[in-house]
């Protein structure tokens, strides 16, 4: 057996194997699998093998479409037979709601380059003729979805990639993993030892097996999950051709032909979490016991829509284990605190989305990122507070909601294992009908609902129960003052001798030299993409607080940690714990504050984008006179400990002003207004900082930074796609992300995030559109999709909403 390797695989399933091939692709050759038992032992060999295009994320759409692109030309590639059947598929609406969601992906399909088509039920009927179309509003039909056989296509790449170079040894499991003091791999199988520089854990069902040898948990457990394959039915054994899968997720099934039989894949309330305490050691390509009485409610709505299912008996069952994240989305990616190793596991649609993991997780580790900014995907979008019992609950949560609407909001709004992180004030909010999402395990304030309303969302495609109150929160804000919770902010504090050199490589604008100096930075990948961002501030004490997404703490922790000088001259803590962060705004916001500090907070005296340690209610914190809001205020960062003190006296020192909180979607809104792109939406590494209209930030006069030379040669040669401020002619419906932007009948554009702007009363998106259509004489011609129909938009320059920062910079 080969003992040394450049990368080594562990787990033969479509994930790993998907891997190894696309490794060889990109032209490394001496890399390795290792597999316990045989290819697909785990769950791939089992799976149902259905190919759907379909899904609420634009990203996870785009490797789903790869992978079935990658099916489609595998067999004449590499000479084995994948059993592909591209049957195309029906998804069935019996609601409005459902009808919006499937517009929706209709329109972000349009940009991914396929042909989705929304469908009445006469076409229904025509492409499913044993369809009763009893109590449907219509459906949606995608010509290339389909079913492949799941061994097949994990063989045909194990195929591929031997003809690269690959290594890949069968039954040869794992029994220790441990990183080595060059940062290299040793891991212990049962052929030997093998010394590899990269390691992937692909380890499928079993990946926490891995991870716990190497002395983390991976964020995911596992899910029974049945199907049942029929007799032959007479009706398709009359037929030349298979009908479409069929899919109804109101009813919550699939139902495709298998032979002259069908498959009908339910996904009931109720799921059974499997192996929770660890899966079996003798566990391989063993079935679980059926039960049927758990899906049989379903069954029998299925069979009442497809009649010629009551014709045939029940040939076999199938109830195998499948892999759940707390999300439902894959886990791909780097592991947190770890150098050279990844993870390519936790799927519950593994055979779509299996060629297309490979595929990135191939970029990721050739390129240092893969080609689409999958953050949804990265590991690290999840931190410790998702220890198993968390993973057990949301993991028997999505499985239950497999088909839910993809409602904006709607995931961070579910009630299972709620609360893991709360700031002080979250019961000063929950006392005050504050709407909480959970986002990375904190609970924050999406909304308040107003005296006699419940606090719960009712959610929609379009503007549902929240869009009055945060209409007033805005107003509030902009017409007096309040008060909003960033304490999940994720905060560093930089010291050391080379602090600020160290900053300085990190990022394309000048951090400060000055106390009180503020800077927004956003760090870049080596082409030029926005890895991230945050704001710096200077200390009395020299050293340096940084803010950035919360949602992002982990990664942004690698990011800084990997990065730091090997000469002890930086230090790095994480003190995102330690501090809170209120933010005060509006234009009565000095007169409040006044009342607690006596530091002078005129212009002249604490001028905009500038901070000081100041003491505020007898509190001594870190004012920072800057917000993502557009208005008069200050940041106020303080020792968590002393939070409940400080809001106390905010509020009640605002009462005469008619202070009140405000949440996370007015904050949504009044940044929209302003135009100020926000970080996972509307930033990504997909487009660079120049196209995203934030060139001002990057000084390519400066020293040496990441991504300087791409961004130097992008200023050169001009960028063909830029981020403009849209005003949306809708009175009922806004954009919200990914929908598409047309020039005429053409595809130009997409918008990276929209909402309505209270303050202004208008619908506004910021997208990136193609330069050419932004010239003056083609910008009458531009319009947006959304929900299905098409609306004028027109560009602004800057922003609707104080164009001049008169407000930000009041001195009133």
């Amino acid at each position: 057996m080969k003992t040394k390797t450049d990368v080594l695989i562990i787990g033969g399933g479509i994930a790993g194997v998907s891997t190894l091939y696309h490794l060889t692709k990109m032209g490394w050759s001496d890399v390795m699998l290792t597999e316990k038992l045989e290819l697909t032992s785990g769950s791939t060999w089992h799976a149902a093998g259905n190919l759907p295009h379909f899904s609420n994320s634009y990203n996870v759409m785009k490797l789903q479409q790869y992978s079935i692109a990658l099916y489609a030309r595998l067999q004449e590639e590499t000479g084995q037979p994948v059993d592909h059947h591209m049957t195309g598929a029906v998804r069935l609406a019996h609601t409005q709601d459902r009808m919006d969601e499937f517009e929706r992906v209709v329109a972000m399909s349009e940009l991914a380059g396929l042909e989705l088509e929304m469908i009445d039920n006469d076409r229904l009927k025509e492409l499913y003729p044993f369809l009763d179309t009893t109590g449907l509003l219509g459906g949606l039909w995608d010509p290339a979805d389909g079913h492949i056989d799941p061994t097949s296509v994990t063989n045909a790449m194990a195929a591929g990639a031997r003809a690269g170079g690959a290594t890949i040894v069968r039954n040869n499991p794992v029994s220790a993993v441990e990183q080595t003091p060059d940062r290299r791999w040793k891991v212990t199988t049962a052929k030997g030892v093998i010394d590899a520089r990269i390691i992937v854990n692909a380890g499928g069902f079993r990946a926490n097996e891995i991870a716990e040898m190497i002395g983390h948990r991976l964020p995911m457990n596992s899910m029974e999950h049945q199907f049942v394959v029929t007799d032959n039915i007479p009706a398709l054994e009359e037929r030349d051709t298979m009908v479409p899968m069929l899919r109804d997720p109101d009813v919550s099934y699939y139902l495709r032909q298998e032979g002259k039989g069908m498959i009908l894949g339910p996904y009931e309330k109720g799921g059974i979490p499997w192996a929770t305490d660890g899966v079996p050691k003798a566990f391989g390509q063993e079935l679980l016991q059926p039960d049927l009485d758990r899906i049989e409610e379903i069954m029998c709505t299925a069979m009442e829509q497809v009649d010629i299912l009551t014709q045939a008996g029940i040939k076999t069952v199938v109830n195998g284990p499948i892999t759940y994240t707390p999300d439902g989305h894959p886990l791909i990616g780097p592991v947190h605190g770890y150098e050279n190793y990844f993870v390519c596991t936790g799927f519950n649609f593994g055979i779509v989305q299996g060629g297309g993991a490979g595929h990135f997780m191939a970029q990721w580790i050739v390129n240092g990122h893969p080609e689409l900014d999958l953050w949804e995907l990265d590991p690290r979008r999840f931190g410790d507070y998702a220890d198993n019992d968390f993973c057990v609950a949301k993991g028997t949560e999505v499985y239950a909601n497999e088909y839910q609407l993809g409602f904006p909001h709607e995931y961070a709004m579910r009630p299972a294992v709620r609360g893991q992180k709360k700031a002080p004030v979250y019961e000063r909010h929950a006392d005050k009908n504050a709407v909480f999402g959970a986002y990375f395990g904190w609970e924050r304030p999406a909304w308040f609902a107003p005296e006699g309303m419940e606090p719960k969302e009712r959610h929609s495609f379009r503007r549902g129960n929240w869009f009055e109150p945060v209409a007033a929160e805005c107003l509030n804000v902009q017409n007096n003052v309040g008060v909003l919770d960033l304490s999940p902010f994720t905060k560093f504090e930089v010291s050391g001798p080379g602090a600020h050199a160290y900053l300085e490589s990190i990022s394309p604008n000048r951090i400060p030299l000055e106390a009180g100096g503020v800077a927004l930075a956003h760090p870049l990948t080596q082409d030029g993409g926005v890895a991230w961002e945050f704001s710096v501030t200077r200390l009395e004490s020299g050293d340096y607080y940084l803010m950035a997404p919360a949602v992002a703490e982990l990664m942004i922790e690698d990011w800084l940690t990997q990065r730091l000088p090997k000469d002890d001259s930086v230090k790095l803590t994480n003190t995102t714990q330690q501090w809170g962060t209120l933010v005060l705004a509006g234009p009565q916001a000095r007169k409040v504050l006044s009342q607690l500090t006596d530091a002078d907070l005129s212009n002249d005296g604490f001028p905009w984008f500038s901070g000081q340690e100041i003491s505020v209610a007898g509190i001594k914190l870190r004012a920072l006179r800057m917000n993502f809001v557009g208005e008069l205020g200050w940041e106020l960062h303080h020792p968590i400990e002393h939070q409940l003190a400080l809001y106390d006296a905010l509020m009640e020192a605002g009462q005469a002003y008619s202070i009140s909180d405000f949440g996370m979607r007015a904050l949504d809104s009044m940044r929209l207004e302003k135009g100020y792109p926000m970080w996972g939406h509307d930033l990504t590494h997909e487009f660079t900082l120049l196209e995203s209209n934030l060139g001002f930030f990057a000084k390519l006069d400066k020293g040496e930074f990441e991504g300087r030379d791409a961004l130097k040669q992008q200023k050169q040669d001009g960028v063909k796609q830029k981020m403009v401020l849209l005003e949306v002619d809708s009175t009922d419906v806004d954009a919200i992300h990914m929908e598409p932007v047309y020039q005429g009948d053409k595809l130009v554009g997409q918008v990276a995030s929209g909402g309505y702007g209270h303050r202004v009363q208008k619908s506004l998106a910021l997208a990136y559109v193609d330069v050419e259509a932004l010239a003056a004489q083609a910008q009458s011609e531009l319009s947006v999709k959304v929900l299905g129909k098409t609306y004028p938009v027109k560009v602004t320059k800057g922003c609707v909403y104080d164009a001049k920062g008169e407000r930000l910079k009041s001195n009133n």
